[in-house]
């Protein structure tokens, strides 16, 4: 078995598929590095380095006439593919999800076959075993670790995250199946453009009983409020996630009941759905299942000023 890690940047933050950099260190089972290289890509666009906000972009240093020489990415595709596809080896990144779904775009953009492999996040595993709520960059763990690395060059972050799974087995004296057992990792997974997230089932079981708990006092408060009147009788109305761990889904909770409408957390059983104005990311999975009901004029989705007007008769 060996470990390889991988990290990409991208030329354009608003283009996915601008790959301008793949680092990749291969080391054996022991962590001692076999190979080390950075394949320079011609990203075919515009640089654009702020991201997708102005003035909060990284200083890749590019150096802008050596990826003007570079291969464009349909040249390098099958040097890449053979290396993440590789049964003898463990693919990990640091916040690895990113670098797939540029891998991702590049494949689509170009119009070639999907680079299907299996991989471990450093991150995910950095946090766990640290007991952490957030996550650390790469740069705040050489910190931690006192290694020194060149941050942003996509071959030295490489090394950092394959740095990173090093201290981790070494530190706990677990192998990795052992680490991941105890941490009860989900491997991460790309199929046919298809990505699945490397996540810790210890977190997913701790977010459901934090969700479990809000929704709780939610209903609690909608079945202790009497209504005062009829307004929205017949009207069944479910909310935004991000509403129902908050306080603010229980004030709305409260102001249904008071109309005489009902409230569920049950999509199928709602006719009306209250939108986040900002949807956060515990909003997402959960409006695209709106968003069918609603196509299938199952359900209406409310603004927050709409459902203000309903309450209002309006």
């Amino acid at each position: 078995m060996k470990y390889l890690a991988f990290d990409i940047e991208a030329a354009n933050g608003y283009k996915l598929y601008s790959i301008c950099s793949i680092g990749v260190v291969v080391a054996d089972e022991n962590f001692n590095v076999l190979h080390s290289t950075n394949i320079w890509i011609n990203p075919k666009c515009k640089y654009n380095l702020n991201g997708t906000r102005q003035n909060v972009g990284i200083d890749l240093k590019l150096d802008k006439q050596l990826l003007d020489k570079s291969p464009d990415f349909p040249l390098v595709y099958q040097k890449i593919k053979d290396m993440l596809e590789d049964d003898d080896v463990v693919v990990l990144g640091h916040a690895v999800d990113s670098d797939v779904r540029m891998l991702n775009a590049a494949c689509n953009h170009y119009r070639l076959p999907p680079i299907n492999f299996k991989f471990i996040c450093s991150q995910l595993l950095y946090k766990m075993y640290k007991g952490e709520k957030e996550v650390k960059a790469l740069n705040k763990i050489a910190v931690e670790l006192g290694l020194e690395f060149s941050q942003h060059n996509s071959e030295s972050d490489a090394w950092m995250s394959l740095q990173t799974l090093k201290f981790l087995i070494e530190t706990t004296q677990l192998s990795l199946s052992q680490l991941l057992k105890k941490y009860q990792i989900r491997i991460g997974e790309n199929n046919d453009f298809e990505l699945t997230r490397s996540v810790s089932l210890l977190e997913t079981v701790s977010k459901k009983h934090v969700t479990a708990k809000a929704l709780e006092k939610v209903k609690d408060v909608y079945y202790q409020t009497q209504a005062q009147n009829n307004k929205l009788k017949s009207a069944v109305f479910g909310m935004a996630r991000s509403y129902e761990l908050t306080s603010f889904g229980q004030e709305l909770a409260k102001k249904i009941a008071q109309n005489g409408g009902r409230y569920s957390t049950y999509l199928k059983r709602c006719n009306f759905y209250i939108s986040a104005e900002e949807p956060s990311a515990v909003d997402v999975l959960r409006e695209k299942r709106v968003e069918e009901l609603q196509n299938e004029k199952l359900l209406t989705i409310l603004t927050l000023e709409e459902f203000d007007k309903m309450v209002k008769g309006e």
